[in-house]
């Protein structure tokens, strides 16, 4: 069976041959790689050679092309800057959200802007080395956050309090802009969408709020990109139950769920609803413990796992410090443990 058949295998609830494992692991890739982050990101070839590196070196079942959650607003007029070289690009000047704004607000014909042909070069190059042996993953801002990350949660919060109709035709329009964007991905040779919306967990956006702003916005993104023939991830880094259950909602492929929550719980409550990606703890495991830690909890996971419709992750990202050994056991136990746990030698 081919990786893309397991994962779909996942997506439908049922028990793959071979059980995925991924790693959000792009800033640690560009270090053991010998890179900044901001060389990283600089060129495809940069990022070909780095994600090819860490697949061939870790194992891991997808080459993640998320460079960071803002350069699809560039060419929307979005200025954006670093922290330092090995910091992901991050808005320094937001639009004013104001009505004039938002109707002249119009999706730019692909790629949008240099930074977007980086990441659509990146993917057609990953996936004539790849095939289908790599599940190729690109990235879009969910409705919300995008207009948080265009606008800046100060105009939103104020705009949810004074101008919710302007602030539904901003997320109308970030609504369509995700799923055209996701589908160039897909012409550029993406086999799947990360759907960021980190601006929507419950740690920043209340339930009644979500499902009044964000769960319908973020359905449609769903929606859309599965019709274009898109795998759809949906990572809200999410440590609540009740997040989970509203953000299940949006029907996703696979629903990624933070660290902060133990699987069990989440499998219990929620595995028979969506299937599941998670979620080793990137800071505290893989970058801060010992590979002993790491395999026993990775093995704990993978057991959890055992009957199918999920998928092994970190939680979250994976910083540049994190350690080599960890790295490397999160996934060798995790295929010695799901070899094991279905009789294979």
């Amino acid at each position: 069976m081919a990786l893309i058949d397991d994962i779909q295998q996942c997506v439908e609830l049922r028990m793959p041959e071979q059980m995925p494992i991924f790693c959000m692991s792009q800033e640690f890739d560009a270090r053991y790689c010998g890179m900044t982050y901001a060389r990283y990101c600089s060129a495809a070839e940069n990022i070909v050679r780095a994600q090819l590196e860490a697949i061939n070196s870790f194992g891991w079942d997808w080459a993640w092309v998320e460079l960071d959650g803002v350069l699809e607003f560039e060419p929307l007029g979005v200025a954006t800057a670093a922290r330092d070289e090995n910091s992901p690009l991050q808005v320094s000047r937001w639009l004013d959200l104001t009505k004039q704004t938002v109707s002249g607000l119009r999706i730019p014909r692909a790629p949008g802007s240099p930074r977007m042909r980086v990441l659509l070069d990146a993917l057609s190059a990953l996936r004539d080395d790849r095939g289908d042996g790599t599940c190729i993953t690109g990235r879009v801002s969910a409705p919300f956050s995008a207009v948080v990350g265009l606008f800046g949660i100060q105009a939103v919060v104020e705009a949810l309090r004074g101008a919710p109709a302007l602030l539904r035709d901003a997320i109308a329009f970030c609504r369509d802009y995700a799923v055209e964007w996701g589908k160039t991905q897909k012409d550029a040779g993406a086999h799947a969408v990360w759907v960021s919306d980190l601006r929507a967990s419950t740690a920043t956006l209340p339930a009644q709020l979500y499902e009044q702003w964000a769960l319908e916005p973020c359905k449609a993104v769903c929606a859309g990109l599965k019709a274009a023939g898109l795998l759809v991830f949906l990572h809200t880094g999410e440590n609540t139950i009740e997040g989970l259950r509203l953000q299940a909602g949006a029907e996703p492929s696979v629903l990624s769920v933070g660290h902060g929550i133990d699987l069990a719980r989440v499998k219990n409550d929620l595995g028979r609803q969506v299937a599941l990606m998670g979620n080793l703890d990137p800071v505290g495991l893989l970058a801060q413990s010992s590979a002993s830690l790491v395999a026993s909890e990775t093995d704990r996971l993978v057991r959890l796992m055992a009957g199918g419709g999920m998928i092994l992750n970190s939680g979250g990202p994976v910083p540049r410090k994190a350690k080599s050994p960890n790295m490397h056991t999160m996934h060798d136990t995790g295929r010695k443990v799901w070899d094991l746990a279905h009789g294979r030698r």
